[in-house]
This record gives C-alpha cells, sequence and structure tokens, in this order.
C-alpha cells in the first residue's frame, strides 16, 4: 500500500520565488516514512483553488481511481492546499472515502471521519473559503479603483512595457512606432492584410519573437488602448499612459475596418455635421447628399430609428447657424469682461500646446526609426518593392504632416496675442469669418464658442432649452445692448 501526495501554490510566480513546493514535498515524504507508505506519486498545481477545474488535481483523482486497490491515502500539507471552496472540498473527500481512500491533511492531524473530526474539517474549510473570498473581494476592489484611475493593471498590449519599477505602462520604444504607423496605413485606406505584412516585414513580432497571429493583429488595431483608453466592459476611462495614435485616427480607423470610410474634415462640405446634435434624441446629425427629381441635395438628419426628428437641407440648418452668430456679435468690452475665464483657457491651451509638442517630436522620431528600418528591410530582401514604396510614401508623407502640426503650434501663440489685440481694437465679427473659413477652420470657431455642440430642435431651432449656455450668452448680448425688460426673457 501506498500513498499519493497533491500540491498546490496560487501562481507561477510563487512556484518559482518562494519555498512552499519542496516544503509540501518533504512533508508528505516524511508522513510516508513514519507511517510505513510507499510514496506512490505527487501531483503538483501552479493555479487557485478556487474551483476543481485544476490538471493536476484532476489528475490526481483519476489516478487514485484507476490504482484505489494500491492507494490508502492522499497527502496534504493542510486542506487549504486541497481546496478554497467548501463545497469542492466536501466532494472530494466524499469521493475518495467512496473508493476506500482516506485525506490525511499533514498540518491538521484532527480530521478524521469521527464527529469531531467532521465539524473540523468543515470549520477549516470554511475558513479557507473565506480567506479566499475576502482576498478576492480586496483585489476586484483594487482593481476597480485601478482602472478608475487609469492604470492598467495586466501584461501590457504590444507597443508598450510593464515598467516594474513604477508599476506603470510605458511605450515600447522598439515595438511602438511599428504600431503607430500601422494605423496610420489603416487610415489611409491600405488594407489590413497588406498592412499586416508590411508592418510585419519591418519587424513587428511578439515578445517571444513570433510572428503576429491575424486575429491577434485584428484585435490589436481595434483596442482602445493605444488611443489612450482603458475599457472594461461598457465603461471607459482616460488611461494614465501616452497614446500611440489620436481619438481622430482612431475613430477613422474603425470606421474604415466596419467598411465606411470616414468623411474627410479637411474638405468636408458639412461643417455642422457631428456638432449639432437633435434636441429630442440627443444624438449628433449626420448629413450627406440627397437625390431628388433633376438633382442632389445637400441635407441634415437625425438617424436615430424611431425618432427622425430633425431632417431639413443644409442651407436652412446652416443658415440659422449663421444668424445666430450675428445674433451674439460680441463687442471689445463685452469679451474683456472675461478675463478670468480667457487667461484660464489660455492657461490650459499652453499646457495642452506643451503636450502635443512632445507628442509630435516623438512621432517624429519614430518616421526617422521607421525610415531606416524601412530601408534596411528593402535592402536585406525582406520588404517587396511595392510594399516598399507604400511605405516610403506614408512616413515621408506622415513626416511633412507632423512638421505642419509643428509649426502651427509654433504659430498658435503668436495667433492668440493678435487675437487679443484685435478685440482691443474692433468688433469681432464671428459670422463673417465663419463664412470666410475653410472647414477646419469653421469647426475651431464652433468648439470654441459651444465646446458642447448645439441641440436643434424642428420648432424652436437653436433656441431651445437642451442649449441653456446659449440662451444664457444672448440673454447677457441682449442686457448688454441696452435690451432689457424683453417680457418673458429670451
Amino acid at each position: 500500500m501506498g500513498a499519493v501526495g497533491y500540491l498546490r501554490v496560487s501562481t507561477l510566480e510563487q512556484a518559482s520565488v518562494n519555498n512552499s513546493l519542496p516544503v509540501q514535498q518533504k512533508k508528505f515524504e516524511d508522513h510516508c516514512a513514519r507511517n510505513t507508505l510507499a510514496p506512490l506519486d505527487s501531483f503538483v498545481d501552479k493555479q487557485s483553488a478556487r474551483n476543481a477545474e485544476r490538471p493536476a488535481f484532476q489528475r490526481m483523482l483519476a489516478y487514485c481511481r484507476k490504482n484505489k486497490s494500491r492507494v490508502r491515502c492522499v497527502v496534504v500539507a493542510d486542506l487549504s492546499r486541497l481546496a478554497r471552496n467548501v463545497v469542492d472540498q466536501g466532494q472530494t473527500i466524499a469521493e475518495l472515502t467512496k473508493i476506500g481512500i482516506r485525506l490525511v491533511s499533514v498540518d491538521e492531524p484532527n480530521i478524521d471521519n469521527t464527529a469531531a473530526g467532521k465539524l473540523a474539517t468543515n470549520i477549516l474549510g470554511a475558513f479557507n473559503q473565506f480567506f479566499s473570498d475576502s482576498l478576492s473581494e480586496k483585489t476586484r476592489f483594487r482593481m476597480q479603483a485601478g482602472r478608475e484611475a487609469g492604470r492598467w493593471l495586466w501584461v501590457a498590449p504590444l507597443g508598450y512595457l510593464n515598467d516594474t519599477a513604477t508599476k506603470r505602462v510605458v511605450l515600447d520604444p522598439e515595438r511602438a512606432p511599428l504600431v503607430t504607423k500601422a494605423f496610420e496605413l489603416l487610415r489611409e485606406g491600405t488594407s489590413i492584410g497588406d498592412v499586416m505584412r508590411q508592418i510585419t516585414a519591418l519587424g513587428l513580432r511578439t515578445r517571444k519573437g513570433r510572428v503576429i497571429p491575424k486575429q491577434t493583429f485584428s484585435r490589436l488595431v481595434r483596442n482602445p488602448f493605444y488611443a489612450g483608453w482603458i475599457q472594461n466592459g461598457d465603461t471607459r476611462v482616460r488611461g494614465a499612459h501616452d497614446a500611440l495614435v489620436s481619438d481622430e485616427m482612431f475613430e477613422e480607423v474603425q470606421a474604415r475596418l466596419k467598411g465606411h470610410a470616414p468623411h474627410d474634415i479637411e474638405h468636408d462640405p458639412f461643417p455642422l455635421r457631428g456638432f449639432v446634435h437633435c434636441a429630442r434624441c440627443g444624438k449628433n446629425l449626420t448629413a450627406g447628399w440627397v437625390t431628388g427629381r433633376t438633382q442632389k441635395y445637400p441635407r441634415y438628419w437625425c438617424w436615430t430609428k424611431g425618432c427622425r426628428a430633425v431632417t431639413l437641407r443644409a442651407e436652412k440648418l446652416e443658415g440659422s447657424f449663421r444668424t445666430l452668430l450675428g445674433i451674439i456679435q460680441p463687442e471689445a468690452h463685452l469679451l474683456a469682461s472675461l478675463p478670468t475665464l480667457a487667461a484660464r483657457s489660455w492657461e490650459q491651451r499652453k499646457e495642452r500646446i506643451a503636450t502635443d509638442a512632445r507628442q509630435l517630436a516623438r512621432r517624429l522620431q519614430d518616421q526617422t526609426t521607421l525610415n531606416e528600418k524601412t530601408i534596411k528591410a528593402k535592402l536585406l530582401g525582406e520588404l517587396a518593392e511595392d510594399d516598399f514604396k507604400v511605405m516610403k510614401a506614408s512616413i515621408d508623407r506622415e513626416t511633412q504632416q507632423i512638421q505642419a502640426q509643428i509649426a502651427a503650434l509654433d504659430a498658435e501663440t503668436s495667433s492668440m496675442q493678435q487675437l487679443m489685440r484685435q478685440t482691443d481694437a474692433e468688433i469681432i465679427n464671428f459670422g463673417k469669418s465663419w463664412d470666410a473659413a475653410v472647414p477646419t477652420r469653421r469647426r475651431e470657431i464652433q468648439t470654441a464658442l459651444f465646446p458642447d455642440g448645439l441641440a436643434y430642435d424642428p420648432e424652436l431651432f437653436y433656441f431651445c432649452p437642451s442649449n441653456p449656455s446659449l440662451l444664457q450668452l444672448l440673454n447677457d448680448v441682449l442686457e448688454e445692448a441696452g435690451l432689457v425688460g424683453v417680457p418673458g426673457g429670451i
């Protein structure tokens, strides 16, 4: 007759850094020696005992069933090694007893088949489960708090590294530029298969040096983590890590992956698309060209199923907005009455400029690195001629865009100072400025005046309760012009 040993630690890390498994093995061997039992076999698990789905645990049970005539007992160092669940512990002991095998706990010799022994077994099992459940609750709470604080608590995604010193996620200087380039190529309309082939040729690999599988790459380019977000179910919070791509680029890539090419903001003929939302359902209006009998007409409409409260021609919606800009026309001294708000807004913008400048400098360095890798891959024959041309064109185009953005940041401070001088000297004509502006500049004016956008009601137009800040602004303008005592206000 002999005995079987079952040994367990909760994690692979515990198995490598502490002495628990050797100690458990010695307890098993010493028990066999004291009781003249042959140590038939030992089974070792390196995972939690919250359930019975453990490979070595199941092999141990199968071994006992097959060799029940030779096995007298199963030996564990203590009951917490066997299970951290009262139900699993009870079922395991019952199954072993049914085939004539006794469970022995070296550190808990008082557990046996007597009434007192069964009571002790159940009490110990309850305490073991309580310890596990309590630890699990604390872990969930800490992980939830970490996620809400924007911390990533798992293995860093490809393109990032786990910094053990700061316990933060930092950029991987080798893989981050390649991940960013993958998003850039997808935004330009390159198919996901071609992007994967080109990025793989430039050396993007897993941490084990293997080629990234298609499914993994597909999940990678759909992960909002790369845009600076941490998502858990339906909850999304801004992460504390550096984003590899902007929100705009990420959303454009997602739209292309779904088969819907995003509109070009630089040349969008519908400046109020995504800015004005439906007052009834709260969703942003979409826009497009609608075919009439003889020609196409530009229109805005609410796309929410069951709502469709707003649908009108572009000239009417944009004309109403142009009229609105004329109504809220402020004079210089009205703007000057808000110095604190203006100063705070400009200080925040300067902080964003500094952050943007650092990110653009890193991106410019990434493009230089990618250019070197592209040339090297071409010389080594790892990158086909067509792929080489695509990569070079993309890198050159992205470099020019980054340099233009850096120049724009440099010019922004002087532009702001010029605007402030203008407010001291003249009335700013928002309507005229909006009419004369290019699409991107129009959006800047809209967002500057109404950061949260505007709601549009088919009966009240822009003058609806959904725009309280607008109504207050109009009230201030009318009071400034001396139009007070209007019955009922605005």
